[in-house]
């Protein structure tokens, strides 16, 4: 009786433990999960910036102007400028995307210094100023083109730094698996 006791004892705590390591690891692999997404979702600004120029572009309003009058005219302003706003928000949700990429692969980079870090802060201030500036612009009703295409060559140039960063550490990790592999053997 006793023995029998201590084999079911045993079998319900490694039962009990096999069921802790799959809620763990299903755990493990919905953080994985989100943190892909983020990757996945970053920057998605670039596929809309043909149509927010050709939606700007004074042009284009003047023949609205011309040929379906001024009520048409203003109102097509109105929305035109109400998709910039929206794509100006993009930009912003993607370059803070990035920077708290950046926050992570700076954590799993060992040779992150503190000049890095105060370059990333001086860009995003550097972002924040130019962007308060064109949505200050827009609030008047002058279109800031330029202005906008240079916000996002800002989050194109970041997505771009954060794709090699990444790079670099894959190609760590898969060199320290690899020693790893060699000094066990």
């Amino acid at each position: 009786m006793n023995s029998v006791f201590l084999v079911l004892t045993a079998l319900f705590a490694l039962a009990l433990a096999v069921l802790l390591m799959a809620v763990l690891g299903a755990q493990r692999r919905r953080k994985r999960e989100q943190a892909l997404r983020a990757l996945d979702s970053a920057p998605q600004h670039l596929s809309n910036m043909g149509p927010i120029r050709q939606c700007l572009d004074s042009a284009d309003l003047r023949y609205a102007l011309e040929t379906g009058g001024t009520r048409l005219a203003a109102r097509l302003r109105r929305e035109r400028r109400r998709i910039a706003f929206l794509y100006l928000e993009a930009i912003r949700r993607d370059y803070e995307q990035l920077l708290r990429i950046a926050r992570v692969v700076a954590l799993l980079s060992p040779e992150i210094s503190g000049t890095d870090e105060m370059q990333r802060l001086r860009l995003a201030l550097l972002f924040r100023m130019r962007f308060e500036m064109v949505k200050f612009r827009f609030l008047l009703g002058a279109v800031a083109v330029p202005q906008l295409t240079a916000l996002g060559e800002m989050v194109s140039s970041l997505a771009i730094q954060m794709e090699s960063a990444i790079a670099r550490l894959g190609e760590r990790a898969a060199l320290a698996a690899e020693l790893a592999l060699e000094s066990d053997r």
